[in-house]
């Protein structure tokens, strides 16, 4: 998984605590107003309660006295002693004048009803003697009677005649006052929102317009009112409204419910108004974030940049990459303290390459002084023989081939320096194919003693043929094989020879089953005067190898190693083409 940038990390974490703020206000302040929007609604349902309780003890007191009054006028008991129907309904209509209600009952004691007034004819004589023996059984002197969409609020008082012991019961007078729209708008005024009263499933009045009015009689009619109501939402004719109710009135046979609508376009708008401006709000937070941020992360991690790309530049041996201090006082004191870190190991690095190119030269002409000292002592040796020994006719040619082969081999030594010393290629390219080539170098090193028992295999292809020096490349497979025989230690060496034609280019793997090479000199194996773990070794063979090769306009590198063997990989072409200039790149 790609790692992100510091930059994008500040970024991204605060754009995310600003939308995370921004949500978190928006959520608790539509939470804060849907709280508020059921306050007031409960609040306006219970203000209506109350007016309407207010409204109901004014007019009780004022009908209750009134029935009181009528009741002991002696016009009507005289009235009542006609005990004519006709004279009784025709002379109560000044009575129910004077009393100004809505609704008037003069009747027997046994409820009879004898006359009967209301404000908006419909309702039966027969409704209202129910309703009123109704009430004469349950002694109610005052009581909620329902018929066929209308309500009324009545109270019941006896017409005597006569008072203690002789008063006589004359008849029964009824006074009521209807629950209709009217009482609905005085809810309405003190609540201040739509009001709706029902007993049942019946609206008997509403402040709503018809068509609302007639939606909310559909819904009342469908739902079932009887049990707990919990307050919700509904919608009127395109209108939202809050929706709660309360019982004004419990009592069967006829319990009234008062409903309660709140409009909520007002709060919707408000709403609405409120997200828009937290989301303007929110979105210039985060712009303004944006702006700030920049400013800051470029303050924060442009020196941490800086110095990344030191340290970049340090594991990729650049040594002069030059780093700036500044930036908060710990990433100035984090850079000085880098940069000081860089100087303290490129002088050691430059002391240790120092001390082993020192060592290195100092073995090298330690083994080429051995060396030569030893072929030249063979040289003098046999030549004071031949000096010293004129009468014993010692054999001449064997003597002469030791000389020979003496003075070989330190010919052979310079001309390896001088290999390595000289800039320029000086091969002699022939046709030549790489079978013979690497056949004649596996011979050559079985031949030495110390060789013979080590394992070496060949796989080729077919058709490996190019434009070679034969004889230096033949050297140079004689000293990677003698580098690979010599990593086992215990001598049951096993070298094996991999060639692969690649279109115009020949890869070459030599593999050994030695312990791999050591991490001291991995990155500077094939330099002259490198050597390790070989007590006379000079440090040439290898880089005599990568010399040859890279005048061929090839490569040498080490494609793997480990304890388990090391794996050389040669890439040679087949045909000559130009060599670069300078030190062969040598390490994969």
């Amino acid at each position: 998984m790609t790692h992100l940038r510091l930059r994008t990390q500040l970024f991204i974490a605060t754009l995310l605590i600003i939308s995370g703020l921004a949500g978190s206000l928006l959520f608790i302040i539509r939470r804060t107003v849907g709280v508020e929007t059921d306050r007031q609604v409960r609040d306006g349902t219970e203000a209506s309660v109350r007016a309407f309780e207010t409204v109901q003890r004014q007019r009780e007191f004022q009908l209750s006295r009134t029935a009181a009054m009528l009741a002991d006028l002696p016009t009507l008991k005289a009235l009542m002693t006609t005990e004519d129907a006709l004279t009784i309904q025709d002379g109560s209509a000044a009575f129910w004048k004077l009393a100004g209600s809505d609704l008037f009952i003069l009747a027997r004691h046994d409820g009879e009803v004898e006359a009967l007034h209301l404000s908006r004819p419909g309702w039966s004589a027969a409704n209202a003697k129910h309703d009123l023996r109704r009430s004469i059984e349950q002694g109610e002197d005052a009581s909620w009677w329902y018929d066929d969409g209308r309500l009324y609020w009545v109270f019941v008082r006896p017409i005597t005649a006569g008072s203690g012991s002789t008063s006589e019961q004359l008849g029964l007078l009824a006074v009521g006052y209807q629950i209709d729209s009217t009482v609905a708008k005085q809810l309405a005024v003190v609540a201040g929102y739509q009001i709706a009263l029902a007993t049942g499933d019946n609206v008997i009045a509403s402040t709503l317009p018809p068509r609302e009015d007639a939606e909310l009689r559909r819904i009342i009619a469908a739902d079932d009112f009887s049990s707990n109501f919990n307050p919700r939402e509904i919608s009127l004719g395109g209108s939202d409204y809050a929706f709660s109710s309360v019982w004004l009135h419990g009592a069967l046979p006829s319990p009234v419910r008062c409903f309660v609508l709140m409009p909520l376009l007002p709060v919707a708008s408000f709403i609405a108004h409120l997200n828009h401006t937290i989301y303007l709000v929110g979105i210039s937070a985060v712009i303004l974030g944006a702006l700030l941020f920049s400013f800051v992360s470029r303050t924060i991690t442009r020196p941490l940049e800086n110095l990344a790309a030191g340290v970049r530049a340090l594991a990729a041996g650049d040594f002069t990459y030059s780093i700036v201090p500044k930036g908060s006082s710990e990433v100035v004191d984090l850079s000085e303290a880098f940069a000081k870190m860089r100087e303290e190991l490129l002088s050691s690095q430059n002391q240790r390459i120092e001390a082993e190119r020192i060592a290195a030269l100092g073995r090298a002409a330690g083994s080429i002084s051995h060396d030569l000292r030893h072929y030249l002592a063979t040289v003098v040796a046999n030549a004071e023989f031949l000096y010293e020994a004129e009468g014993m006719k010692p054999n001449r040619s064997e003597i002469y081939q030791e000389i020979m082969t003496a003075s070989n081999q330190m010919t052979d030594l310079i001309d390896s320096m001088r290999e390595l010393a000289h800039q320029g290629s000086s091969l002699s390219r022939e046709p030549a194919g790489l079978d013979q080539i690497l056949r004649h170098a596996i011979d050559a090193v079985r031949v030495r003693p110390e060789f013979r028992s080590s394992k070496i295999t060949l796989a080729l292809d077919q058709g490996a043929h190019g434009m070679f020096d034969g004889k230096k490349l033949e050297r140079a497979f004689i000293n990677l094989l003698i580098n690979g025989c010599e990593a086992t230690a215990t001598g049951d060496s096993k070298v094996a020879i991999d060639v692969r034609a690649k279109g115009e280019l020949f890869e070459i793997r030599i593999t050994d089953n030695g312990a791999g090479i050591p991490d001291e000199i991995r990155s500077s194996l094939f330099d002259p005067f490198v050597s390790y773990g070989k007590p006379n070794g000079t440090g040439l063979g290898l880089a005599i190898v990568s010399k040859i090769i890279h005048d061929h306009g090839g490569s040498t590198s080490i494609e793997s190693t480990s304890r388990a063997g090391t794996t050389v990989l040669v890439i040679l072409p087949r045909s000559p083409r130009p060599v670069t200039s300078g030190v062969p790149s040598t390490i994969a």
